[in-house]
């Protein structure tokens, strides 16, 4: 159980940062390299609940993963644009919309766990 609510903390955590990352001008390098740290503890919690939902649901486990390593690449390409100053709004909303897509896919898989219990 700790680990499911480290992972879900965290995500949310890194959620907020990236949000602050890519919408404000001040402190940018901080609130990436704490998203940049939220990745190491999200793969490490990921990696632990991964295998117990091998079990139960392998395709949707697999799908969350791939969705989850291009929300990563897509973020980190939405903090250098930003840095380069060459950052637009579909790039913005992908991002958003595929943090949303690994947070459904992730409630799927753990049950919809803690809203439905």
């Amino acid at each position: 159980m700790i680990w499911l609510w480290t992972h879900l903390i965290t995500w949310l955590v890194m959620a907020v940062m990236i949000l602050l990352a890519l919408f404000t001008s001040k402190n940018t390098k901080i609130y990436e390299m704490i998203t940049r740290v939220g990745y190491l503890v999200i793969i490490a919690t990921g990696i632990k609940l991964a295998l117990r939902a091998w079990s139960v649901e392998p395709t949707l486990l697999v799908v969350k993963i791939i969705v989850a390593i291009i929300f990563i690449a897509l973020t980190e390409i939405a903090f250098a644009r930003k840095s380069q100053k060459t950052i637009n709004r579909p790039l913005i909303w992908t991002v958003v919309i595929f943090c949303l897509v690994t947070a459904l896919i992730g409630f799927a898989l753990a049950g919809w766990y803690p809203f439905v219990q």
